[in-house]
């Protein structure tokens, strides 16, 4: 039997052994009543109840030892719930996350104000820098969570990462630049191309000069930046100058002052929550890093 079919059991026995009575107390009929006994019974091969004329009366011994030992179980259960309840009610401490300001924008807008409302007794510590420089905070231990991008550069046998999303990044430029015109853009289209870009403290900044290093293209970054509105924003007023994005931003922030297109061969953005490994993880730790996973695996 499961919890529910216990409480069956249980209240079956408390409205002295009335069937019509304990099915009206359940709201359920008394035929479903009838027939969860009888599959139990004949499923384990035993009589939990003692019978006159096809009438329940009473327990047999079998039956007396399951009915206390199904209270003991039920309440054990809702000793459970109880302290599964009274745990995140009662959770309390700090906890410091850092997050790059692209990705707090496009990814956390909607999930992070609702785990700050949703836990008023945790003290939130956001850090909005570059994926390359919360590497080097999340191993200084200076965050408790670090939002990283894919390769993160740091052992595995060091931290524990989970991808929370996945896409690729994308040219961004004004309708009016002449590459607006390609469906898909290949790496040698940069060549010798004005860009904007994420600074050094951004791992998008060392994932798009690898690639083309990679691709024997030559970058000509005439604009570096930690503010990804900037780059965009600059993309529409100079119709000369391009920036690379992940590529939901062009439907998040959806505009007719610029387009998004697609690379053959596109840098991947995988999107990594990460933690140190530790033997010992703070409650509110381990609470709010199991709570970003169910958040994200629901979405």
């Amino acid at each position: 039997m499961d919890i529910k079919h216990l409480r069956y059991f249980i209240s079956i026995v408390n409205n002295d052994f009335n069937l019509s009575r304990t099915a009206q107390n359940l709201y359920i009929s008394q035929p479903t009543l009838s027939i969860m006994i009888n599959d139990f019974e004949s499923r384990e091969g035993t009589n939990l109840f003692k019978r006159t004329n096809g009438k329940i009366i009473g327990l047999t011994y079998v039956g007396e030892k399951y009915y206390y030992d199904a209270q003991e179980v039920i309440k054990k259960y809702n000793e459970m719930q109880v302290n599964l309840h009274e745990a995140t009610e009662t959770m309390a401490g700090s906890i410091t996350i850092g997050i790059p300001p692209l990705i707090l924008s496009v990814i956390f807008s909607t999930i992070m104000p609702k785990l700050i409302l949703d836990n008023p007794t945790i003290n939130f510590t956001l850090k909005e820098q570059g994926a390359h420089r919360l590497k080097s905070e999340l191993l200084l231990e200076n965050i408790d969570i670090a939002v990283l991008l894919s390769p993160e550069g740091i052992s595995k046998n060091i931290i524990d990462s989970f991808e929370i999303q996945c896409s690729e990044l994308a040219v961004f430029l004004s309708p009016n630049h002449h590459l607006a015109t390609k469906e898909m853009i290949d790496w040698k289209d940069l060549h010798n191309e004005k860009i904007a870009i994420f600074d050094e403290s951004f791992m998008i900044h060392h994932l798009f000069k690898d690639a083309c290093e990679r691709n024997n293209v030559y970058a000509n970054i005439i604009l570096k930046s930690s503010s990804w509105d900037f780059m965009l924003n600059s993309t529409k007023i100079n119709e000369e100058l391009l920036t690379i994005l992940p590529l939901p931003m062009a439907e998040q922030y959806a505009s007719a002052d610029f387009v998004a297109r697609r690379m053959n061969e596109p840098i991947i953005w995988k999107v990594m929550i990460c933690r140190l490994k530790k033997n010992n993880y703070t409650n509110t730790e381990k609470y709010i890093y199991d709570t970003l996973l169910e958040l994200f695996h629901a979405n």
